[in-house]
């Protein structure tokens, strides 16, 4: 009986959330719609409420992202671009609506040059979500023990020396993945990021509303949160400038 009444619960739950996510499909199908009418306010609410339900995607992100960059919020716009990047990516729409959003941004932050090593490197590592790596990695994980097995049950020599070359091409690719998939989880657990939202917005030398002014920054500027105290977080810019924002003219991505 116990187990009846536990499968029962298993199956009643999946009904719930498979309710839950059609209802979402639904959402999002007429947000879509009000966004194609021009109705952006209201496709806003819409992609919103389903955030709201707990549900991400990129599509989401980047749907939303559109929807208030027609509306003409250009921060809101690239804050749910770049959130929508953790989902997509190498989406070449996302990056192309990222770079017109961008360019619509009054401050031009010139990056410190990189070593080509390093945007090598980085480029490499940034293939790939941390999702899609999961996904990748228990893949190879999969082809690997297939090909153990093939090797252990094959009968001629020269299916045995291929599956052995091919195991040991797929180790080596899956233990890559793993690096990439640890490294790029630690960057996200310790890097944090966020985009400005106010107009306008004094970056101040101390966490204190009286320091001094260090510079202006507009909205829509991508910045990496460095520290925290209390109502405020320091931040610095991609050209190496410090300061300090109050946490509610910024949001994190």
């Amino acid at each position: 009986m116990r187990i009846q009444y536990f499968l029962a619960l298993v199956f009643g739950l999946g009904a719930v959330v498979s309710a839950q996510r059609a209802e979402l499909n639904s959402v999002f199908e007429d947000a879509n719609k009000l966004y194609l009418a021009q109705k952006y306010d209201a496709a806003i609410s819409q992609y919103q409420s389903i955030l709201k339900n707990g549900y991400e995607s990129g599509a989401v992100y980047f749907n939303l992202g559109n929807a208030y960059y027609k509306s003409g919020n250009i921060p809101a716009a690239i804050l749910n671009y770049e959130r929508a990047k953790k989902f997509l990516s190498g989406d070449e729409d996302l990056k192309v609506n990222l770079q017109l959003a961008n360019m619509k941004v009054i401050d031009k932050i010139e990056p410190i040059p990189e070593l080509p090593f390093y945007q090598w490197a980085n480029s490499l590592l940034t293939i790939f979500s941390v999702k899609t790596m999961l996904w990748l990695m228990y893949a190879l994980y999969i082809v690997l023990l297939a090909s153990f097995t093939f090797f252990l049950f094959a009968k001629s020599y020269a299916a045995k020396r291929f599956s052995f070359f091919a195991g040991m091409f797929f180790s080596l690719l899956l233990f890559f993945g793993i690096v990439n998939y640890f490294i790029q989880s630690y960057r996200e657990a310790n890097t944090e990021f966020a985009v400005i939202m106010s107009d306008v917005a004094n970056i101040k030398s101390a966490p204190d509303s009286k320091g001094n002014d260090l510079f202006i920054l507009h909205g829509g500027i991508k910045v990496q949160v460095l520290d925290g105290v209390n109502k405020w977080r320091k931040i610095k810019l991609a050209d190496g400038k410090v300061g300090w924002i109050p946490d509610t003219e910024i949001e994190i991505i």
